[in-house]
């Protein structure tokens, strides 16, 4: 069987394949830095045509489309982009996707109409949803195993690196310039992206032959975005949602349908069918609501208290240096406690600082200790859940299983800001900051419902103590009775002949006896055996 050029690399690596690995390394996180500043470019500029004159008049629940324009292509598609990335080539995808996400950068600085822009952020997030699965896919085909831990803790932080930098930055660029100069450095660092995109290998593609199911990859697009599109205007539209629903569950059961009779179908059904894959992506999709709603409740609930931007960025900052931190302390702590620890300890973490936040009356030192404890959960929780359902995967499955744990997390987040914004906007909770803290409980109840799904697969995890019984390969028992056959052949050599007793087991008595050797109790039996 021929080996993988990552089991190849694995066992001797040469300076080409090293500078393949660093470059693998940048581009895979530069995407994943570029995505992350975009969506907090979004959040910025809500807050900031939230409480400016350039979106004055305008209800919360339309600001939001900002974000919910792209995570709805990003839902949709990315499940197909992953599985098509396995099957054509994931440099190929990862260059069209790279492609589009730049022109729909330009659109949005650019074009004027509110509809337009939603319009461009919707080709921007199309793009993203081919960028991701297709980066960390090659990223994950073409390193060693042993290195793929690490490469997966890296491309985790690097989301928190890219929210730093637009917090610090995005705070200037949107008082001096203006709310759309937010998604310049999305654009430039694009470009610098796809130019790097010729220097990496083209990554392995599929051996099957055919035609892709293109009426399942519609299908499942559309009933993610339908699905997303329900949740976001849940409140807006009442018991017309229902039709919305009903409409999803059509479209994606027409795509399952297509998924068990094409032969290379959009959706994966042989990783669907690992109970791994299952709980890791469920893991995901609560980490997504939770992380997409505290990202939208931090800088409204600063700047409704009247802070300016720039001063906002300030206090946003220390939660995106603990998500770098801790993603990259995460990646040397997964061998020890696992993903599922991770992620139980994110859970707790993010729950614990909502709690914090809850009891101070407003920006106090506790609440920059509360945001601290928040960037922690966050990076503990994002390489977890990324190597729960990544590595759950087969390597030929790796984009596909990227594109399906990522969608699960920005259906989560679209699920996180549509709740965030209805309940800021009709708060259940009374007092002058009802809405936002509201929010908070509900981001409490989702930290309750991650760290309950952890506790639960860590407990099924351990063996029973009852259980004594421990099964040794075959493997291992066959060369252990190699080793006690030669070790008895040299202790035999170095008796004289006369005093060489022959063995109970005739396949561990490498010396052959004579016939007229002296009977013994075994020999008897032996005779009697044969």
């Amino acid at each position: 069987m021929r080996s993988s050029p990552a089991a190849v690399r694995g066992t001797g690596s040469t300076g080409a394949d090293r500078r393949h690995g660093v470059m693998l390394r940048l581009v895979g996180a530069g995407v994943m830095l570029t995505v992350m500043a975009d969506t907090t470019a979004t959040t910025l500029a809500v807050g900031v045509l939230r409480y400016t004159p350039a979106g004055a008049g305008m209800p919360l629940g339309d600001l939001v489309w900002l974000t919910s324009a792209a995570f709805i292509p990003i839902a949709a598609l990315l499940a197909t982009a992953g599985r098509w990335a396995d099957l054509f080539g994931r440099r190929r995808v990862l260059a069209v996707g790279l492609v589009v996400f730049v022109l729909g950068g330009i659109a949005t600085v650019t074009v004027e109409p509110w509809s337009y822009v939603l319009a461009a952020r919707a080709v921007q997030g199309a793009g993203a949803a081919a960028m991701i699965p297709a980066s960390l896919g090659l990223l994950l085909g073409e390193l060693p195993e042993s290195q793929r831990r690490g490469a997966i803790a890296l491309w985790s932080s690097a989301s928190g690196l890219g929210c730093l930098l637009m917090q610090a930055g995005g705070g200037w660029l949107a008082a001096t310039v203006g709310w759309r100069a937010l998604f310049v450095p999305d654009v430039v660092i694009g470009v610098l992206l796809l130019i790097a995109c010729v220097a990496l290998p083209s990554g392995r593609r599929s051996t099957t032959k055919g035609v892709p199911d293109v009426l399942g990859a519609w299908l499942l697009a559309a009933g993610i975005a339908v699905v997303v599109l329900a949740i976001s205007k849940a409140m807006a539209w009442g018991m017309d949602v229902l039709w919305l629903a009903l409409a999803a569950l059509a479209l994606l059961g027409g795509a399952f349908a297509q998924a068990r009779h094409h032969r290379l179908p959009a959706i994966d059904l042989a990783l669907w069918r690992r109970p791994r894959f299952v709980w890791g992506w469920l893991a995901t999709w609560g980490f997504g609501a939770l992380s997409y709603g505290l990202l939208t409740v931090q800088p409204l609930y600063l700047l409704h208290l009247g802070y300016p931007m720039l001063e906002v960025a300030m206090w946003l900052t220390p939660t995106s240096v603990a998500v770098v931190v801790t993603s990259f302390l995460a990646g040397k702590l997964l061998k020890r406690v696992g993903a599922y620890g991770l992620i139980y300890a994110g859970s707790l973490l993010c729950g614990g600082a909502c709690v914090l936040v809850l009891t101070q009356a407003g920006p106090t030192v506790w609440g920059l200790v509360a945001s601290v404890v928040v960037g922690m959960g966050v990076g503990a929780l994002a390489p977890g859940t990324s190597v729960a359902t990544t590595l759950a995967a087969r390597p030929h499955q790796y984009a596909s299983a990227v594109g399906a744990a990522t969608m699960a997390r920005m259906v989560g987040g679209a699920v996180g800001v549509a709740v965030v914004s209805v309940v800021i906007d009709h708060p259940f909770m009374t007092g002058p900051f009802a809405g936002l803290a509201g929010a908070l409980a509900l981001c409490v109840a989702i930290s309750v419902l991650i760290g309950a799904l952890a506790l639960t697969k860590i407990t099924r995890l351990r063996p029973d103590p009852g259980d004594v019984m421990i099964k040794v390969p075959r493997r291992l028992l066959l060369e252990l009775r190699m080793t006690l056959a030669t070790v008895a052949a040299e202790a035999d050599a170095l008796l004289p002949v006369e005093t060489r007793t022959p063995s109970a087991d005739p396949h561990l008595d490498p010396v052959p006896r004579p016939r007229t050797a002296e009977p013994g109790p075994l020999a008897g039996t032996r005779g009697h055996t044969h």
